[in-house]
């Protein structure tokens, strides 16, 4: 898979999951959104974690999200875990 398949891919996956947590439209979120913004708490944004890790095969900190402000910052972390 390339880099830009997986980015798709990993940017369709949390953007459903943030909407499925946040019971927001998928269509609000896209890679600029804020998770602040978003309304993500911290108990849904470890739960996502899991579920990113366990759906891509990567090692993430529960608290990796916080670490990034927007979804594409976090997307760019997971595709590059994946990458090593």
């Amino acid at each position: 898979m390339s880099d830009t398949s997986l980015a798709d891919s990993v940017l369709n996956f949390v953007r459903t999951e943030l909407a499925r947590r946040l019971k927001l439209p998928v269509e609000k979120i896209d890679s600029s959104s804020q998770f602040i913004d978003l309304g993500l708490q911290s108990i849904d944004a470890v739960m996502m974690c899991g579920e990113v890790e366990d759906h891509f095969q990567i090692e993430l900190d529960p608290s990796a999200i916080f670490q990034f402000e927007t979804v594409g910052s976090f997307v760019d972390e997971v595709v590059r875990r994946h990458a090593n």
